[in-house]
């Protein structure tokens, strides 16, 4: 065994960049003090002074034998250090040289060097983790991501440590990828890794999916009727909203044909979260529109039907499209709110934002016909390519050409003959 005085270690200036946890200096200073003692010495270079590989080792030495130029507060070993199971002479720190690595220990060595410095990009540290942890797998199978961290962190990794080592190694996977590569810092490459997941995983449900073989189901009948089976993941609908917009001109002058009155949301309240509920799959969710003078009381009714509601609407903020204003007194209404609803276990690939920016055309066939962008952007959250929709209130059917566009299979209710023809005319397109 070979030691040296500790301060005639020669700690080369370009490594002083890295900074040391104190805590860590501190747990690495209590297991080298066990029986055990330090398992791995230094690496100097041959000219047995400069140091390669180990300085924070070095630097528990320091605190250990009393010199302590780190100012961290540990107090000095009340005996002799060990390692090998020799007591090492005061002051000194036991170390192996380059020439005296076989191969694969040089390579460790480096590896090892490499992937603590801290000027080190997130993809070259991706990338050095990746050759280390690959080339420890080699020499033994069981190694785990665990033992990898241990061996980074002196043999003493925290649980974010671990998982750290582990989202660089799946990462390392992906730095080909140009959005994930591209990622300024760890943080970000994670959100871009799971939105190229998302987008693997939807290229490949769109390549199942059959279009040919499946198609839409418009059915004409109150949804209130309807006794059958089928089971819906995604569930995008517009009910009345009780504001006797049935007795109002729209801001383009049409009317609208279905009743709006207080009766009608009564009815909405009392029936749509149940059969809704009913209809969704195990693991759904669930869009409503709503006036958002109106949302409390849907949020107790979907709430005590079985639906977990986000405790906030969403709002569709319209553009420069609104109704019912009063330019003396008030405000025109350019915003809708959505209630938002889960069942089961259903979650989302993506954070997203509780208000949509999507402009309101006018002039539209249907008096509160919704873009199909808009139920193109609901869907694109919460469905996948061959999951099957819903809407109870399909009106002039935005449902079925935004299902079409994500590769979902829709089911629409409608009663009004009129909206009936303008839901087959985009069934045709």
């Amino acid at each position: 065994m070979q030691y040296i005085q500790i301060n005639q270690v020669i700690v080369p200036e370009n490594r002083q960049r890295q900074e040391f946890n104190k805590k860590k200096l501190e747990e690495l200073c209590d297991s080298i003090q066990k029986p055990i003692g330090l398992l791995q010495p230094i690496v100097l270079r041959n000219d047995k002074k400069t140091l390669v590989c180990g300085e924070r080792r070095l630097r528990a030495f320091h605190i250990l034998n009393g010199l302590d130029p780190f100012e961290t507060g540990i107090n000095p070993a009340t005996s002799g250090l060990r390692h090998n199971g020799s007591e090492l002479p005061a002051g000194t720190i036991p170390f192996v040289t380059l020439d005296s690595l076989s191969p694969e220990d040089l390579v460790e060595a480096e590896l090892e060097e490499n992937v603590r410095r801290a000027d080190l990009t997130w993809q070259e540290q991706a990338a050095a983790t990746k050759l280390l942890h690959d080339h420890r797998l080699q020499r033994n199978p069981r190694q785990t991501i665990k033992d990898t961290a241990d061996e980074l962190h002196d043999g003493n990794s925290a649980p974010h440590e671990q998982s750290e080592v582990s989202d660089l190694l799946i990462l390392a996977e992906f730095l080909d990828d140009p959005l994930v590569g591209a990622a300024k810092d760890l943080k970000q490459a994670r959100k871009a890794l799971k939105e190229e997941r998302k987008r693997v995983k939807r290229k490949i449900l769109t390549a199942e999916f059959d279009a040919e073989a499946s198609h839409h189901d418009l059915r004409q009948e109150s949804c209130y009727e309807y006794t059958g089976e089928a089971r819906f993941d995604v569930i995008i609908t517009d009910p009345p909203y009780g504001i006797d917009a049935h007795l109002k001109d729209t801001f383009d002058s049409d009317r609208h044909e279905y009743d709006d009155s207080d009766g009608a949301f009564t009815e909405v309240c009392k029936k749509l979260p149940a059969m809704s509920f009913r209809l969704a799959s195990d693991a759904a969710h669930l869009y409503c529109f709503c006036d958002i003078r109106r949302f409390t009381e849907l949020f107790v009714a979907f709430e005590l039907s079985g639906w977990t509601v986000w405790n906030r609407p969403l709002i569709w903020d319209k553009g420069n499209t609104g109704s019912y204003g009063n330019s003396d007194y008030g405000f025109r209404a350019c915003y809708e709110a959505i209630l938002f609803a889960r069942k089961g276990d259903r979650k989302f690939d993506a954070l997203h934002r509780d208000v949509i920016n999507i402009p309101q055309k006018t002039n539209t066939v249907h008096p509160a016909s919704k873009p199909i962008e808009l139920y193109v952007e609901l869907l694109k959250r919460s469905a996948f390519p061959g999951d099957r929709v819903a809407d109870f209130f399909a009106g002039s059917g935005p449902i079925f050409p935004a299902a079409t566009d994500v590769g979902c299979v829709a089911t629409g209710w409608e009663i009004n003959p009129n909206y009936i023809e303008l839901c087959q005319e985009r069934l045709m397109k």
